[in-house]
């Protein structure tokens, strides 16, 4: 079986949810011979479905990879989530693919989703490729579904096989090549000719308006990968209808591994050559209870074999030898593969040194710089605690992991809030990560939303006093201190000043009082929360020539700043976020109004892309209002909108609100929204 280029197709099935990617995976893999048995998602047979969270949800999680050899191909199919919150698998197969094949229901409209997967695919150089399924049920229109097609991905559709009838009656899709329906044929050599090279063939066509058939199916790839064209082929997974057409267009027509144009971070060209040094990039990881970590990557030149000592940005100046060199069929079975060539996807075990994203190359071999597999930040965050000893031993190592699979999973000690956050694209998105935590690793947690790091300052100039005074018997502790506070300029931070004339505190003793200041300071005073620009000035005091000590001081000087901060108007300062919001251009006129009368948001900029169909809205939102922003956007939009946030500034929190925050702190309750 060939794995030279011409031979590879690496092809990423990606679409909204409930469009049938797993159910027509499962069956070309059953057609090509990979698997004896056709498996199925209802029956929690599929193998690309086999995690317990897939089959109990009856949805696609994580990525899976299905390979093998059939008919002159080999061949990499990529099983990828539906649902938005696991999308770093499908950005990762995007990139491993040289055609992404969008799978659309014929029972409902394009959404985001598919539009913005297929539109990635167009800005990476890959070639697209339409599939429809469900043109069985009742009141389909395929005309209708053409048109809609047409609108979200441009005019470049080109149905290449329509269904005899639509609805229950569906049993067959004759091709563009044996009916000739809407003149569809005329439009498919306009969109071929439009990526032609051959100028004598160019003006034959100009000239005659006419190609023989085999030049227009020499011609039918390379306008695939091109961009010019997406071809719509119609099928019905489930059934089988149309199954058996799609994988004979597939592999006559689909777009190869050197048609598709592969750059480095500088924009320059990287030769597709199985001679020249390896250079990989790693598309997907996961961890396997016996293999270790699989580090499934995309040769993008040179010759890889099992047995090959490989260098990761974590694998050291040596090396180190993976574990071995896999082709896998689906989520459970691996098979042992000898050596890839330039273009194949193939999996290494036991490799530490890379994750993903990474290039790999050879020890001592300078690697080219690639582009980032770009991904959505997360914007929903929980705090975990252990609910053991054992737990709180165990997490540190099972976060890890789960991090390793998907990065858009995050974990970290916050230092404001003392909590260990977990951040994710969603709440769905977390809740599986926990689950999966549980089960895989036996890590029980108990999670709650995370606290508000705010940040406390003064607005006014104020003095504060404190005298330290403890007699126990013998030695005793004494220290005195009188303070000012003012506000500092922003970003100043907290400063002291020592403005002790006389001697009234020894010099010996003043850094003492400033220790216990800046203890004090981010401990915080009204919330537990990080004291900022303020100034602290130190102007008198008194001491004991006997109990007068470091300890003594340090006490006052924390003490007397509390005093004065209380006294000079204080104030609590929320995070302000910058967001970005994404949404369908009829949705925008609700999102502005949610934003601005509910969530204390400032617009600052509003504009359009896709030809007005979606609109961007860039606003300044405190962080309190936007910790369930992303359930609330989903409902308000249909599930079609999706936002980015990072934090701008603090700002002095309303006055209710700080009322509100700091009767929750008098009363013990956590500060959580």
């Amino acid at each position: 079986m060939t794995s030279t280029p011409k031979g590879l197709r690496n092809l990423a099935f990606v679409g909204h949810p409930s469009a049938g990617k797993t159910t027509l995976v499962d069956a070309l893999a059953h057609s090509c011979g990979f698997v004896a048995r056709k498996g199925s998602v209802a029956e929690r047979t599929s193998i690309c479905d086999t995690e317990p969270e897939e089959q109990d949800k009856g949805h696609t999680l994580q990525a899976a990879f299905v390979q093998g050899d059939a008919r002159g191909c080999r061949w990499t199919l990529i099983d990828t989530p539906g649902y938005d919150d696991f999308v770093a698998d499908a950005y990762g197969a995007i990139a491993a693919a040289d055609v992404v094949v969008g799978v659309h229901s014929a029972v409902g409209r394009p959404n985001y989703d598919f539009r913005r997967e297929l539109e990635r695919a167009r800005s990476l150089g890959k070639g697209r490729v339409i599939v429809v399924t469900h043109c069985d049920a009742d009141n389909v229109d395929f005309d209708r579904v053409v048109d809609e097609l047409d609108l979200a991905v441009g005019d470049l559709c080109v149905p290449f096989d329509h269904p005899d009838v639509t609805g229950p009656g569906f049993h067959a899709a004759p091709t563009i090549f044996e009916v000739d329906h809407h003149d569809w044929r005329r439009n498919l050599l306009d969109r071929v000719m439009d990526a032609c090279e051959d100028d004598a063939l160019l003006a034959r066509y100009l000239e005659t308006g006419a190609l023989t058939d085999e030049e227009l199916h020499a011609q039918i790839p390379r306008a695939i990968a091109r961009g010019s064209l997406v071809p719509i082929l119609v099928c019905n997974p489930l059934s089988g209808i149309g199954v058996e057409a799609v994988l004979s267009f597939l592999a006559e027509f689909g777009p190869t591994p050197d048609m598709i144009p592969q750059r480095a971070a500088n924009g320059e060209a990287l030769a597709l050559d199985s001679s020249a040094p390896l250079l990989a990039r790693v598309v997907c990881v996961r961890s396997d209870a016996h293999l270790g970590k699989l580090c499934t990557l995309k040769v993008l030149s040179g010759t890889l074999a099992a047995g090959d000592v490989l260098a990761g940005p974590r694998s050291g100046e040596k090396g180190e030898k993976p574990g071995g060199l896999l082709r896998l069929v689906g989520k459970r079975r691996r098979d042992p593969l000898e050596r890839a060539s330039a273009g194949e996807i193939v999996t290494l075990s036991r490799f530490e040194g890379a994750g993903f994203g990474d290039v790999i190359v050879r020890p001592g071999e300078r690697a080219s710089v690639l582009g980032p597999i770009v991904q959505p930040e997360p914007v929903v965050s929980l705090a975990l605690v252990p609910r053991s000893r054992n737990d709180e031993q165990k997490i540190g190592e099972a976060l890890r992991k789960l991090a390793q699979e998907d990065p858009t999973f995050m974990f970290e000690h916050d230092v404001d809030t003392h909590e260990l956050l977990v951040r994710g694209l969603t709440e769905q998105h977390l809740a599986v990560a926990l689950t999966r935590l549980s089960r895989r690793y036996g890590v029980e947690v108990s999670s709650h939303p995370p606290r508000i790091a705010y940040r406390e300052t003064v607005t006014r100039r104020a003095e504060g006093h404190h005298r330290h005074k403890k007699q126990t018997g013998g030695r005793g502790q004494f220290g005195e201190c009188f303070v000012r506070v003012r506000p500092n300029p922003k970003g100043t931070g907290v400063t002291f000043t020592d403005a002790v004339v006389g001697g009234s505190i020894p010099r010996n003793l003043i850094p003492a009082v400033e220790k216990g200041v800046r203890e004090a300071a981010a401990k915080g005073v009204l919330t537990h929360s990080q004291v900022v620009d303020v100034d602290l000035e130190l102007y008198d005091g008194k001491f004991h020539d006997v109990d007068s000590d470091e300890a003594s001081f340090k006490i006052a000087g924390a003490r007397a700043f509390i005093d004065a901060f209380q006294k000079a108007a204080p104030v609590l300062l929320e995070p302000v976020m910058d967001v970005e919001i994404t949404v369908p251009t009829d949705s925008a006129g609700a999102i502005f109004s949610d934003l601005t009368s509910h969530r204390r948001a400032q617009v600052h900029d509003q504009s359009t892309s896709a030809d007005g169909a979606v609109t961007t809205i860039r606003a300044h939102a405190p962080l309190s209002l936007l910790q369930s922003y992303q359930r609330d956007l989903k409902s308000m939009t249909a599930g079609e909108g999706c936002f980015a946030m990072h934090l701008v500034d603090h700002a002095p929190l309303p006055a209710l609100e700080q009322q509100r925050v700091l009767s929750t702190v008098a009363r013990g309750e956590p500060l959580e929204v």
